[in-house]
């Protein structure tokens, strides 16, 4: 078991390092070629190559854990409520409601995670937050889900479907002056907005970044995301909203 723990330790080392450690990878092989050469490499090779082969199948789970999204065919696909983290007895009704999936087209090589950045995107008041990097591996923006109640009269308005976002003084999403439809269905439609933060808020310096919201009147549920505006073309939020799908 030694050379096996000096192995994954090393493949760790490596992974998260990001460079070799030429001496350790040389030690272990040799250690290897040692064991072989006394007789014991047959036994040693059977016994640790099942051994390894379930090491590497938990490392695998472990290391993938922090994906939030499937990606096939182009498409990557989230589904809500993803973990009960945040819940509370107030909250309790939105981590209830029935699971869902967010269906949308991201930028080439662009991913999602559910590993938070050690800052950014904290006054979003959505739930199940999950994190989008960008080609380059940098926190560019964040998704989430909330669910919303209908108010006759204004089934469509954004700022009543969206008021949990939209209505704060100090953060918000603009709805009512920045609210750009790209997608419409029958059930719902997609838009791309601005998102205010005052100055009290932002070191003193107002700024914007940049929205997406889409929301389904058949589930009552919407997602919100929310990106630096200096990480995201107007064409490539675009592209994003158009994609978009809330489903069962």
């Amino acid at each position: 078991m030694n050379f096996l723990r000096k192995y994954v330790t090393f493949t760790l080392l490596v992974r998260y390092i990001g460079k070799r450690t030429y001496d350790a990878e040389e030690d272990f092989f040799m250690n290897y070629y040692d064991m072989a050469i006394n007789g014991e490499g047959k036994t040693h090779m059977k016994k640790n190559k099942r051994i390894a082969g379930f090491i590497a199948m938990i490392l695998v789970f472990i290391l993938s854990g922090c994906k939030a999204a499937e990606t096939s065919e182009g498409i990557t696909t989230i589904t809500f409520p993803s973990d009960n983290t945040g819940k509370t007895e107030f909250n309790a009704s939105i981590y209830e409601v029935g699971p869902f999936t967010l269906s949308l087209k991201m930028p080439s090589d662009w991913s999602i995670e559910s590993v938070a950045p050690n800052e950014g995107f904290t006054f979003l008041p959505v739930f199940s937050k999950s994190y989008i990097l960008n080609e380059n591996d940098e926190y560019v923006g964040v998704v989430g889900y909330n669910t919303y109640e209908v108010y006759e009269g204004a089934e469509e308005d954004p700022r009543a479907i969206y008021n949990e976002i939209a209505l704060g003084n100090d953060y918000h999403f603009d709805v009512r002056d920045s609210y750009n439809v790209i997608k419409e269905t029958p059930a719902g439609s997609a838009a791309v907005v601005d998102v205010y933060y005052s100055g009290s808020i932002n070191d003193g310096v107002e700024k914007q970044n940049k929205g997406i919201v889409s929301y389904n009147k058949d589930l009552l549920v919407y997602v919100a995301m929310e990106f630096y505006r200096d990480k995201i073309t107007h064409e490539q939020a675009n592209m994003i909203a158009e994609s978009i799908s809330i489903s069962k």
